[in-house]
Order: structure tokens, then C-alpha cells, then sequence
């Protein structure tokens, strides 16, 4: 991976109006990500770096202090999410300074923090978050703990005993944790034997919330599972979305959302399980606007959100086998 250093020329701090980071100030250190996820719909963003570089915002910190030191600003930041579009522990020491010089302005002034990671969180960071008890809210990505899913999926994440490491780390640390099974995957992290091997292993780490959503495409994701996935999982995730229409889902963003009766049985099947492991599932409202939801960021905590009617759009195709 090159990392290749830029200034920032926009504000740190941006205010998102959509889905479950409504009205939450979020902040990237990077643009591009050195994991690049299967998935990743950030990998699509017009902005986004090619294969193989990442950028890194090194003035970052400087600029945060600066940004939150201005009076009429500092009064209406109670809480920051951390790299909703890439991640705050990749594994190159110089984002790892940036984020932990980041994340000490914060915290130095009182303002807490949330992050999502599917890395490692180096041990340094202990210390700095217990020094700053109830301003620290910590979610781990972790959709599967089979070696497949992570080969085929997020090659180059934590492996799923790291971050199950993390979870037992920042509990000892003091540190609320919250587990984000993000993305399911249709037949092949939903089935039974997949989800009570996961619950197990997160209830056994004291793990008692978790958010769930399934899989949903954008329009830049296509070429990357075509690209880097094989033939067997892109022809069952394919089946799933064949025939779905593109819809508005949030303030802008089109996406194919699995079919309603497939999610239901689906999260039927997490909700089902999770008493026998004293586990209790959020279904995230981003990516499920047709079904009762919540919104799951820690930055926000859990609040119930009403579904909302999917927007219609015109008919695009998934892989060429349908017409406008």
C-alpha cells in the first residue's frame, strides 16, 4: 500500500444527514482505506483513491484543535464518529499516530467519540480511552468467525479472533462495546450454524447488543464483486438481487435492497437465536427503510425509527440481464 500525505482543505468535522448518523458529526483521517473490503461502498465515492493508495489527512489534528476552539462551534459538539468512511485502526503507523492524536484532542476537551473497526486496536490506545471514562464508545465489525467469509469478503481486516481479542481489551479498559454484524450475507453468514457459532463467541465475551443488516448494493459496488469475487458466492448474491428495482434509500443514495420477505426470514433467524445467548439484535434502519428499525450508532445509541416507504426508481441493471 503507498500512503501518500494531503492537507485538508475542507472543515474536519462534517454533519451527515442520513440514516443512522443523522445530525452526528463525523471525521475521516484517511480517504481510501488499506482494507478495502469486498463491500466497501466507499471504494465507489467519485473522491476516492485508486487500488493500492490511501491519503491521509496528517494536518488533521492541528486543524480539529483549531475547529474546536472556536467558541460558537465548541458549544454544539457533544459526540464525533470516527472514519465512517474507512477505518480508524488500519495498520500503517503514521494513520495510527493521526488517529490517536485525533481521538486525544477530543477526548483532552471533553467531547466523546465513537468508532466502528474491523482492525486491531494497538494497546497505546488503552490508556487514553480509561482516562476518559463514558467518552469512549467502541463497535466491532464481525459478520462471521469462519476463515472463508474473511478471505473472500475482508482479506485484508483483523482476523475474527483479533477482533474478538479487541472486544475482551476494551470491556478491560472500561469501554462500552457493541457488535455490528455488518454485512450479512445471503446464504453464507445467515444460516444457523454460522450465527450460534457467532453468538457464542460474543456471548462468552460478555457481548449483549448487537446490530444487524444484510448486504445491500450501490451502483459502484458491481464491478468490485465481479471483480474479486468467485463465481459460486457473486452467482448466489446475484440471485438475490436480480429483480430488485433501484430505490432512494436515505437523503440520496440509490441502492438494491435484498427482497423484504428474504431480510425478515433472515433477521427471523438472528432475533430467534439470540435469547438462548442473552444477546439482544437491533436491525439497522440505514439499509432497512421498509421494515421497523433502529438507529445503531453509538454516537446516537439506540432509538427506534418507523420504517419508511422506499422511494422508487427507474429499473437498472444488476449483471446486464435487465433493461430500463
Amino acid at each position: 500500500m503507498e500512503l501518500i500525505g494531503i492537507a485538508r482543505r475542507s472543515p474536519v468535522l462534517t454533519r451527515t444527514h442520513f440514516g443512522c448518523l443523522r445530525s452526528v458529526y463525523t471525521l475521516n483521517v484517511t480517504r481510501g482505506c488499506e482494507f478495502r473490503c469486498v463491500y466497501c461502498y466507499a471504494r465507489g465515492y467519485p473522491a476516492a483513491p485508486p487500488a493500492g493508495t490511501v491519503h491521509l489527512f496528517g494536518d488533521l489534528p492541528a486543524r480539529l484543535a483549531q475547529e474546536l476552539d472556536r467558541p460558537r462551534r465548541r458549544k454544539v459538539i457533544d459526540g464525533v464518529a470516527f472514519n465512517t468512511a474507512s477505518d480508524s485502526f488500519q495498520t500503517h503507523p503514521r494513520i495510527l499516530d493521526i488517529t490517536y492524536q485525533a481521538m486525544q484532542v477530543l477526548l483532552d476537551r471533553g467531547i466523546g467519540l465513537s468508532f466502528l473497526t474491523k482492525g486491531w486496536i494497538p494497546d497505546r490506545f488503552g490508556p487514553l480511552f480509561a482516562d476518559h471514562p463514558g467518552l469512549v464508545a467502541a463497535r466491532i465489525g464481525l459478520v462471521s468467525l469462519r476463515p472463508h467469509y474473511r478471505d473472500l469478503f475482508e482479506p485484508h481486516a483483523a482476523t475474527a479472533a483479533e477482533r474478538l481479542q479487541n472486544i475482551e481489551r476494551l470491556i478491560a479498559w472500561g469501554i462500552p462495546v457493541e457488535v455490528r454484524i455488518d454485512p450479512i450475507i445471503p446464504f453464507v453468514t445467515d444460516d444457523e450454524a454460522s450465527i450460534r457459532e457467532l453468538y457464542e463467541a460474543l456471548a462468552a465475551r460478555g457481548i449483549r447488543t448487537v446490530s444487524l443488516s444484510y448486504l445491500h448494493l450501490r451502483p459502484a459496488l458491481l464491478d468490485q464483486l465481479q471483480q474479486e469475487l468467485p463465481p459460486t458466492e457473486l452467482s448466489l448474491i446475484g440471485a438475490c438481487f436480480k429483480t430488485r428495482p433501484w430505490s432512494v434509500v436515505g437523503a440520496s443514495t440509490r441502492s438494491k435492497l435484498m427482497p423484504r420477505v428474504l431480510r425478515q426470514k433472515g433477521y427471523a433467524r438472528f432475533m430467534g437465536l439470540a435469547p438462548e445467548f442473552g444477546i439482544k439484535p437491533f436491525i439497522c434502519a440505514c439499509k432497512n427503510p421498509d421494515l421497523p428499525a433502529h438507529l445503531c450508532t453509538n454516537a446516537q445509541r439506540f432509538r427506534p425509527m418507523e420504517p419508511a416507504l422506499e422511494k422508487k426508481a427507474r429499473q437498472l441493471s444488476l449483471f446486464g440481464d435487465e433493461r430500463c
